[in-house]
């Protein structure tokens, strides 16, 4: 994201970049792409992503984007807390995600199923930009624009006086994992998808703070390993890092989980607590 430029445009911004792949392949040369925040004059081509999007979903993939036509993506604009941002190569759309302003719980649990964390009982200012619905044309992914799109809409989020930002991942997807834990973000939480039953995991990324303050040792699970992974949120852990080539989380204790573990972090004292054989 080096080659990432900000600029104001009749008050709005707007982002400027550079694709360098096209079907997976490296282009000869850098084209250029604008993101810059949707409105009602976009609808059609929003619509049209939208079904492309589930016309290339591989099976069994959670999508996080409902397949609707240009009369939603009409109506959403007239809800002030809805801020869709949307990423161009010339005049086609080839990406989009939106940042929702939540105010009290009951919106906030509508963007975040089985959300165990009450976040406006423990901040009385509470403000949280739920992010959603990232997507990008099959033809243009590799160029790390869902990576960019969340970090742009962390900028947002920060100029509309949100608090914390938060969003969900679909659990079986390793590729979706690295755009939010590479912004700042980590797992709390998972839950099933009341919507569809699928495996999800809750994200969290705080406004307030330039980092997360979390110990920089922890212990590394396959992302695929549900239950350990489970019993590990459960017992204070948090996801704080994502390696892809190894397609591992790094989960790192809070202070609850550091009381139970006795301050060890070896592989066998978390096996220990967690009463599993293996890792």
């Amino acid at each position: 994201m080096s080659d990432l430029q900000k600029y104001i445009l009749n008050n709005h911004p707007v982002w400027r970049g550079n694709l360098n792949k096209m079907d997976g392949c490296p282009l000869p040369f850098p084209v250029r792409f604008v993101i810059r925040p949707l409105n009602r004059t976009d609808a059609d081509a929003m619509g049209s992503l939208s079904a492309d999007i589930y016309r290339h979903l591989n099976r069994d993939e959670e999508c996080f984007i409902h397949k609707h036509e240009k009369s939603y993506y009409n109506q959403i604009f007239d809800n002030p807390d809805i801020h869709y941002i949307g990423v161009f190569a010339g005049a086609h759309l080839i990406g989009m995600s939106y940042l929702h302003i939540c105010r009290t719980a009951g919106q906030l649990a509508d963007e975040l199923p089985g959300n165990p964390v009450n976040f406006f009982e423990r901040r009385n200012n509470a403000r949280i930009a739920a992010l959603g619905a990232d997507c990008v044309r099959p033809e243009y992914r590799g160029n790390a624009l869902n990576q960019i799109m969340i970090a742009c809409r962390l900028d947002l989020a920060k100029e509309l006086n949100c608090t914390d930002a938060v969003s969900i991942i679909d659990r079986r997807n390793h590729w979706n994992m690295p755009p939010y834990f590479n912004n700042g973000f980590h797992m709390f939480a998972t839950a099933i998808d009341p919507a569809d039953n699928g495996q999800i995991a809750l994200m969290h990324h705080n406004l307030n703070h330039t980092g997360q303050t979390l110990p920089s040792r922890g212990i590394s699970i396959p992302y695929n390993r549900f239950n350990i992974i489970d019993n590990l949120l459960a017992k204070g852990f948090v996801g704080s890092s994502y390696d892809k080539n190894a397609n591992t989380i790094l989960f790192t204790p809070t202070s609850r989980a550091v009381r139970g573990l006795n301050r060890d972090l070896t592989a066998a004292a978390v096996i220990r607590t967690l009463g599993a054989r293996h890792v």
